[in-house]
């Protein structure tokens, strides 16, 4: 039941975003939704600047776009990446906060962690020397639904489902 209780918790976003700050889901964050089409995502005016994505995840190769449309948020900093069409992730470095109160720039991976683990999800951390950073793993029902970069201690970037990466 406390399972059930967080997946609800954490998808519908229950907490109040703090003040300025926009709330990410576990599927989303505003009107863009895991999983919605290009097009979509493009109406609700909260994308801008498409580029391609990491040559090396294709093909096919993604797309990317900047959450920095006229329509998005103030303060509201990051990316979605789409393939196939479809959106398959997200990522932020400001401007938002998830329901465990995680705010990039201001909460150290271990508080991450140890947030996600009071809300009985799996969270684990670790350092990636490749990367120069800890990238933190959350999973509910063995399925990672965000994760987390740390450069030294403080998260400075969430995703959902992950923090992607292009090596």
């Amino acid at each position: 039941m406390k399972r059930l209780l967080l997946a609800l918790a954490l998808a519908l976003g229950v907490t109040a975003p703090a003040q300025g700050a926009t709330l990410v889901r576990l599927n989303g964050v505003g009107p863009l939704k895991l999983g919605m089409s290009r097009m979509a995502a493009l109406d609700t005016g909260w994308l801008s600047n498409k580029k391609p994505g990491c040559e090396l995840a294709g093909p096919p190769r993604p797309v990317d776009y900047d959450l920095a449309g006229s329509q998005a948020p103030d303060g509201l900093e990051g990316g979605i990446e789409f393939t196939g069409g479809k959106a398959t992730n997200m990522a932020f470095t400001a401007g938002v906060r998830t329901s465990a109160g995680v705010v990039p720039g201001k909460t150290t991976w271990a508080g991450m962690v140890r947030r996600y683990r009071d809300a009985g999800a799996h969270a684990s951390a670790r350092y990636i020397d490749t990367f120069g950073g800890t990238f933190v793993t959350v999973k509910l029902d063995g399925t990672q639904v965000m994760g987390g970069f740390a450069d030294k201690k403080i998260v400075t970037v969430i995703g959902i489902p992950f923090v992607p990466v292009c090596e």
